[in-house]
C-alpha cells in the first residue's frame, strides 16, 4: 500500500472518530420549575390593561433563565438539577430542582 493511501486512510479514521465524538455528547438530566405568578390579586384592573410579571431564575447570583408572562399565567423553566432562586418584583424564593421532577413555586402579590 502506498504512503499516500496509508495517509488518506489515517485521515479518514481521525475524521470519523472526531465526528463520532461530536455527535455522541452526553444528555444532561433536567428538572422543572413551574408555577403561576399573579400581580395585584384582588385589585380592579381596567379591561384594556394587561399586567405582566417578569421572573428570573438565578444560580449563585447569575441569571440562568428569565421570562415575562401575563399576570395569572403559568411559567416554566426546564433546567439542570441544582439550587436556584426564582425572583420577581415581589421578592424571591429558593427552590431545589431534582432530575426528572417538577417543583412548583406560585407567587401572588396584593400590590400593597
Amino acid at each position: 500500500m502506498s504512503t499516500v493511501r496509508k495517509l488518506g486512510m489515517a485521515v479518514m479514521v481521525v475524521l470519523t472518530m472526531t465526528l463520532a465524538a461530536c455527535t455522541t455528547s452526553a444528555v444532561r438530566p433536567t428538572g422543572v420549575v413551574t408555577g403561576v405568578a399573579d400581580a395585584c390579586v384582588g385589585h380592579p384592573v381596567p379591561p384594556d390593561e394587561v399586567l405582566h410579571v417578569k421572573l428570573s431564575l438565578d444560580s449563585r447570583s447569575t441569571v440562568v433563565a428569565s421570562t415575562t408572562i401575563r399576570s395569572g399565567a403559568r411559567y416554566r423553566f426546564s433546567i439542570v438539577p441544582g439550587e436556584y432562586r426564582v425572583t420577581g418584583w415581589w421578592g424571591s424564593r429558593s427552590v431545589a430542582v431534582r432530575a426528572g421532577r417538577a417543583v412548583t413555586a406560585n407567587f401572588a402579590s396584593d400590590c400593597v
